[in-house]
């Protein structure tokens, strides 16, 4: 083992700070910086690539920091807000009835859609660019 720890700043202090505080901006932040740089070295166009990555999400499971990321992305690519929710029905019979069911509530929060107030009455918590699937 050295006997000299190595010359760390402030600002490697506080990311990894905020990494272990589990600080969902300071992640998504990061997240953002990987995503922009694997789209760069990717051939898909942008919307694809978000659909892409929202498949693979869906089947791997994450936080609503990841899913509002990559469903806004897939939104600013140019896809509907169909297309989104059918990459959930579509990797569904693949990745489980578990995933999909886990899937749903991140997934309709980043399209700004609460299931809590539709399951008290309300069908949408909020605009989702007309409302509903487009």
């Amino acid at each position: 083992m050295a006997s000299h720890a190595p010359q760390t700043t402030d600002e490697q202090r506080d990311t990894l700070q905020h990494i272990s505080d589990n600080d969902e901006g300071a992640i998504a932040q990061l997240v953002a910086i990987r995503v922009e740089e694997a789209m760069d070295a990717s051939d898909l166009d942008a919307k694809t690539f978000a659909l892409v990555n929202l498949a693979a999400l869906i089947a791997t499971g994450g936080d609503d920091s990841s899913y509002l990321l990559h469903v806004t992305a897939a939104l600013d690519g140019g896809a509907s807000v169909d297309e989104i929710t059918d990459v959930l029905t579509a990797v569904g019979p693949n990745v489980g009835v578990f995933r999909m069911v886990a899937a749903a509530d991140p997934l309709a929060t980043a399209l700004g859609i609460s299931l809590a107030a539709a399951r008290g009455g309300s069908a949408s918590g909020g605009d989702v660019g007309g409302g509903g699937r487009s």
